[in-house]
C-alpha cells in the first residue's frame, strides 16, 4: 500500500485543526433517495457465475478495483450478486452527482450504514467545496481508523465528469486509506490516476473480455428465460453477441416467441428491434457525432487498420480515434498485439452496417469500392474480391481473377474464386477463355468433374490463337489433371519438356506440374519417379503456402508409398493430408477418399478391423461423387477384408469377390493386384473354399504372371487340400530371384513355412522361419499375417518372446496385437450342445453316428452343425475344425 507523503499529512493536520476551531463552515447533508444507496435487487433469473465472484474476491485484496465495460455487460448485477454476502456501501451515480455536495452526501450516507456507531463517518457532512482539504482529511482519517476495510461501490462512474467531484475521488485514490476498498464500475476509463495505482500494485482491473458469457453461461441464462437451444444454435448466438449479456437477454426475449429459431438467429444481429433500440439508446447516442459517423463508415469492413480507416473516413487521426475507442469504451477491440487491426463489436457493427444499407445504399457501395481498392493495393486479394463484389464492380472482379485466381486456387481458396465467378455471371465466364479455364480449375478442386469438363470444353472452344505462357501452361495442366482424375492419364505428360520449361513459370505451376507427372508415373508403374516428383512437388507447395496442392501431393504420395510397400510412410502422408484438409475446412473434399482408403488399409495391416471399417466408411462417403473404378473397387475390397477379420467371414469374403468381379477388365497396377490377391486367397483358404481359391489363382495369374505371389497362392492351395508339392511351391514364393510385388507375400510365405516345420516336429527350423517372418514384417509394421497364422505358430511366438534379439520389441507388439485381436473376435458363444457337436467334428464319423453318440436326432445335430458354422464364419466341416483349433475351442 502506498504511504502518504509526510508533508501532505502535515498540511492535512493544519487544515483539520482549523476546521475544528470553527474557521471553516459545516453543512448539513443532502437528503439522499434510498434507491441511490441501496444495493440493486438481483432478479430471480440471474445466472450466478462463480468464476467472476472469485475474480472479485481476489480483486478486493487491493485498494482499488476498476470494472470497465460497455453498456449491457452485466457490471451492476455482477457486483450486486457479489456483495450480498458482505456489508458494502453502494452508490448508484447519475448526472446529478456531478454536484460535489450531492455526490459526497450520497457517499457518506452509504458509508454511514456500514460502519460502527462510533465512527466519525456517521457525523461527517459534505462541505461547500468538495475538494476541501479539511473534509477530505477527515474522511481519510475516519477510513484509516476502521478495523475492517469498508467496501465502497461507485456504480456508473462514467456519469461523473465535473472536475471538483473527480478531484475528491482522486484524493481517496491518492492516499489509499487502509480502511477502504474502492470499487469503480464504469463504461469508460475515468480520468483518474489509474496508471500510478497500476504501477504500485494497488489496482485490479476487470474488463469486457472477462465479463463475456461463455457458451455454458449463456445456456444457463437462456434456460432461466425458458429457452433451450441446440449446440450449433447456441454457438451462433454466442458468436453474434460475443458473450454480451444484454444481447443475450434481448435474444432470449425474442427467442421465446420465435416460430423459426434458425431463421431468427440468422438475422438477429441486424434486424432485432430490441437490440437496435438498446444500441441507439444506451450506446450510440452517448457518443459524439463525429465518433458515431466514424463507426458507421468503417462498419463495412470486418476489420480495419488505421490506414484503411483513414481511407474510408477521410480522417487523418483515424488511428488515434481507434485507439481511444479501444482503450476507453471497448466498443472497438484490437485484434493484434501491435494495435494494427481493429474490429467493432459484432452486434454494434451489424446494426451500423444494416442502418447504413437502409439509409445510404449508394454510400455503402462507394465505401466497399474504396475498401476494394485499398485491399488490392495491399495485395490482399480475397478481401479485395469480396468488397469489389459488394460494390458491384464487375470489371474489378474480372481483373483480380485474371491476375490472382491461379494462386488462390493453389492455396485452396477455391470457394472464394467460385463466389467471385458467380458475381461476374455465367455469361461473362463462358465468353472469356481464361475465366472459363479458371472456372474449370475451381470445379476440379471441389471434385465437380462434370462441371469442370464443361468449362474446360467451353474454354477450348473459344481459345485464342495466341495467349500468355502462363495461360497455355494452365490449360495443359487442367487437361492433364482431368485425365488423371478420370483414370486415363496422358502419356504426353511423361514425354513433355519437363521440368526445365516450367522453372520460369513460378513455384505454384511448377509444383502442380511435378505433381501431375508424379501421378502419371504412378499409373505407368514407375514408382521411383512418382515418389521423387511428388516429394519435390510437396516441397515446393509447402514452401510457398499452397495448401490445396500440399493436400493433393500428400494424397498421391500416400498411394505411391502404398504401392511401393512403404506402409509407415503411406499412413503418415495420408494422415497429414487429412489433418491439413480438416484444418482448412475441406473435410468433405472428394480427393480425401484416397486418404481414408489408405488409412483403412493401414489399420487392416495393423490387425485393427474395426478401425479399418471406420475409415473405409469415410472413404465411401467421400467417394460418392467419384467415377474412378479402381478407387471404388479398393474401398469395397478393403471393407470386405475388414469384415472378414472382424468375424463376419462369409459376408466379408463375398464382398471381396463381388468387388473383384465388378472391376471387370479395368487394369490394376501389378502391385495392387498382387496385394488384393494375397488378401482374398488367404480368406478362401481359411474357409476351405476350393473353387473360390482357384478363381483367385487364375485371376492373379492373368493379371501379374509368374511372380512370388502366384507361388504363395499355389502353396496355400496345396496345403489346404493336403496335396504334395507344397515345399516346391513355397520355395518359389521365397526365391529372392523371383519378382515380388507385395511386402506381405514373403511374410506369409515364412509363416506357412513355420506351420509346416511345426507339423513335422522341426521346432528349431520353425523358430528360424518365424524370426525371418518378423524380420521381413518389422520395417513395414505388418501384423495382419501373424493374426491369421495358425494357433501353433501364435503359440511359438508367445513361447519365444525375449529370444528374438533386435526384433524383441516388434515381436512383443505383434503378440499384444494378436492376443487382443483374438480376444475381441465375436463369433458368438457356443452352447453346451454345440460345443459337444464341435468336439466330434474332427472325427470321420458321419452325422448319424454323432447323433447316436449324443442320443440326439440327426436333424437336431444338423441344426447344431449349421449354427456352429455360422458362429465360426465357415461353410464346411474341415474349415470349422481348422477355425476351432485356431481359437482353442478343440
Amino acid at each position: 500500500m502506498a504511504v502518504r507523503p509526510q508533508i501532505q499529512r502535515t498540511a492535512f493536520e493544519r487544515v483539520r485543526q482549523t476546521a475544528r476551531a470553527g474557521e471553516l463552515p459545516r453543512h448539513t447533508r443532502w437528503r439522499v433517495p434510498r434507491a441511490k444507496i441501496a444495493v440493486p435487487r438481483v432478479p430471480v433469473s440471474f445466472v450466478r457465475r462463480e468464476r467472476l465472484r472469485r475474480l472479485l474476491d481476489q480483486a478486493a485484496e487491493v485498494p482499488v478495483t476498476v470494472i470497465c465495460a460497455p453498456a449491457g455487460y452485466g457490471k451492476t448485477l455482477m457486483l450486486a450478486d457479489w456483495v450480498t454476502a458482505t456489508p458494502v456501501a453502494w452508490v448508484s451515480l447519475d448526472r446529478d452527482d456531478n454536484d460535489a455536495s450531492r455526490f459526497w452526501s450520497a457517499v457518506l450516507s452509504a458509508m454511514a450504514e456500514c460502519v460502527p456507531s462510533d465512527s466519525p463517518l456517521r457525523d461527517l457532512a459534505p462541505p461547500a467545496v468538495a475538494d476541501e482539504p479539511g473534509f477530505l482529511a477527515e474522511v481519510v482519517d475516519a477510513l484509516d481508523a476502521l478495523d475492517t476495510p469498508l467496501r465502497l461501490v461507485l456504480d456508473d462512474v462514467h456519469e461523473i465528469v465535473a472536475l471538483r467531484t473527480l478531484r475528491g475521488v482522486e484524493a481517496l485514490i491518492r492516499y489509499v486509506p487502509k480502511g477502504l476498498r474502492l470499487v469503480l464500475s464504469t463504461r469508460l476509463d475515468p480520468p483518474l490516476p489509474l496508471a500510478r495505482l497500476r504501477s504500485q500494485g494497488n489496482l485490479a482491473e476487470i474488463r469486457a473480455n472477462r465479463l463475456r458469457f461463455c457458451p455454458d453461461d449463456a445456456a444457463a441464462m437462456l434456460r432461466a428465460a425458458g429457452v433451450e437451444l441446440d449446440d450449433e444454435q447456441l454457438r451462433l448466438l454466442v458468436d453474434q453477441t460475443e458473450g454480451w449479456a444484454a444481447g443475450l437477454r434481448l435474444a432470449a426475449l425474442s427467442l421465446r416467441d420465435a416460430a423459426d429459431r434458425d431463421e431468427f438467429l440468422a438475422d438477429f444481429a441486424a434486424d432485432d428491434r430490441s437490440v437496435a433500440d438498446y444500441l441507439v439508446g444506451e450506446v450510440l447516442t452517448r457518443l459524439p457525432g463525429r465518433t458515431r459517423e466514424f463507426l458507421r463508415v468503417i462498419s463495412v469492413c470486418d476489420e480495419v487498420s488505421p490506414p484503411l480507416a483513414a481511407a474510408l473516413s477521410g480522417l487523418d487521426d483515424a488511428g488515434v480515434l481507434l485507439d481511444v475507442l479501444e482503450r476507453e469504451s471497448s466498443l472497438v477491440t484490437s485484434v493484434d498485439i501491435g494495435g494494427q487491426r481493429y474490429r467493432i463489436h459484432t452486434l454494434l457493427r451489424s446494426y451500423l452496417r444494416a442502418d447504413l444499407d437502409r439509409q445510404q445504399p449508394e454510400r455503402t457501395a462507394e465505401l466497399h469500392g474504396t475498401a476494394a481498392k485499398w485491399f488490392a493495393s495491399e495485395q490482399r486479394v480475397l478481401e479485395a474480391l469480396d468488397h469489389a463484389g459488394q460494390a458491384g464492380d464487375q470489371d474489378m472482379v474480372v481483373a483480380l481473377l485474371h491476375r490472382h485466381a491461379v494462386m488462390l486456387l493453389l492455396t485452396g481458396e477455391h470457394h472464394d474464386v467460385t463466389r467471385a465467378l458467380a458475381l461476374v455471371g455465367p455469361g461473362t465466364v463462358t465468353q472469356d477463355p481464361s475465366l472459363a479455364l479458371i472456372s474449370a480449375f475451381a470445379h476440379l478442386a471441389t471434385g465437380e468433374l462434370a462441371a469442370a469438363e464443361t468449362d474446360f470444353a467451353c474454354s477450348n472452344a473459344i481459345w485464342p490463337s495466341t495467349c500468355s505462357t502462363d495461360m497455355a501452361l494452365l490449360r495443359w495442366l487442367v487437361g492433364a489433371h482431368l485425365a488423371l482424375v478420370r483414370g486415363k492419364p496422358s502419356a504426353a505428360l511423361l514425354t513433355a519438356e519437363y521440368p526445365g520449361g516450367l522453372l520460369s513459370m513460378g513455384a505454384g505451376l511448377e509444383a502442380w506440374a511435378r505433381m501431375a507427372v508424379g501421378w502419371t508415373s504412378l499409373y505407368a508403374a514407375d514408382l521411383a519417379t512418382a515418389r521423387r516428383e511428388l516429394r519435390e512437388a510437396l516441397r515446393l507447395a509447402r514452401g510457398n503456402g499452397f495448401d490445396h496442392l500440399v493436400v493433393q501431393c500428400q494424397t498421391v504420395l500416400g498411394a505411391a508409398c502404398a504401392l511401393s510397400g512403404d506402409y509407415p510412410a503411406m499412413a503418415e502422408a495420408s494422415a497429414a493430408a487429412i489433418g491439413l484438409a480438416s484444418e482448412r475446412g475441406w473435410c468433405r473434399a472428394p480427393w480425401l477418399a484416397t486418404d481414408y482408403l489408405v488409412l483403412a488399409f493401414a489399420r487392416l495391416l495393423r490387425l485393427d478391423p474395426a478401425g479399418s471399417r471406420h475409415y473405409a466408411a469415410q472413404a465411401e462417403r467421400a467417394n460418392r461423387a467419384a467415377h474412378e473404378p479402381r478407387l471404388r473397387f479398393m474401398i469395397s475390397f478393403v471393407e470386405g477384408a475388414a469384415r472378414f477379420d472382424a468375424g463376419d467371414r462369409l459376408t466379408g469374403l463375398h464382398r471381396m469377390r463381388q468387388a473383384r468381379r465388378q472391376l471387370g477388365d479395368v487394369v490394376l497396377l501389378p502391385e495392387l493386384a498382387a496385394t488384393v490377391a494375397v488378401l482374398e486367397h488367404r480368406c478362401t483358404v481359411k474357409l476351405g473354399q476350393h473353387a473360390h481359391a482357384r478363381e483367385v489363382f487364375d485371376w492373379t495369374r492373368a493379371r501379374i504372371g509368374d511372380t512370388a505371389e502366384l507361388s504363395l497362392l499355389e502353396a496355400w492351395s496345396l496345403a489346404m487340400t493336403a496335396q504334395a508339392g507344397v515345399s516346391r511351391a513355397l520355395r518359389g514364393a521365397l526365391d529372392v530371384a523371383r519378382p515380388r510385388l507385395s511386402p506381405i507375400t514373403r511374410v506369409e510365405a515364412r509363416l506357412l513355412e513355420t506351420t509346416i516345420e511345426l507339423r513335422q516336429g522341426q521346432r528349431t527350423k520353425a523358430r528360424c522361419a518365424l524370426e525371418a517372418a518378423l524380420a521381413l514384417a518389422e520395417p513395414a509394421g505388418l501384423i495382419l499375417p501373424f493374426g491369421e497364422a495358425g494357433s501353433s505358430v501364435r503359440q511359438l511366438l508367445v513361447d519365444q518372446q525375449g529370444g528374438f534379439g533386435v526384433l524383441d520389441d516388434f515381436a512383443s507388439r505383434v503378440c499384444e496385437a494378436v492376443t487382443r485381436f483374438h480376444a475381441g473376435r465375436t463369433h458368438g458363444a457356443l452352447t453346451q450342445r454345440e460345443q459337444a457337436v464341435l468336439a466330434r467334428l474332427p472325427s470321420q464319423w458321419p452325422l448319424d453316428e454323432i447323433a447316436s453318440d449324443l442320443t440326439l436326432s440327426v436333424n437336431t445335430v444338423k441344426t447344431h452343425v449349421r449354427s456352429v458354422y455360422t458362429k465360426l464364419g465357415v461353410s464346411n466341416r474341415r474349415a470349422a475344425v481348422v477355425a476351432a483349433r485356431e481359437l482353442g475351442l478343440i
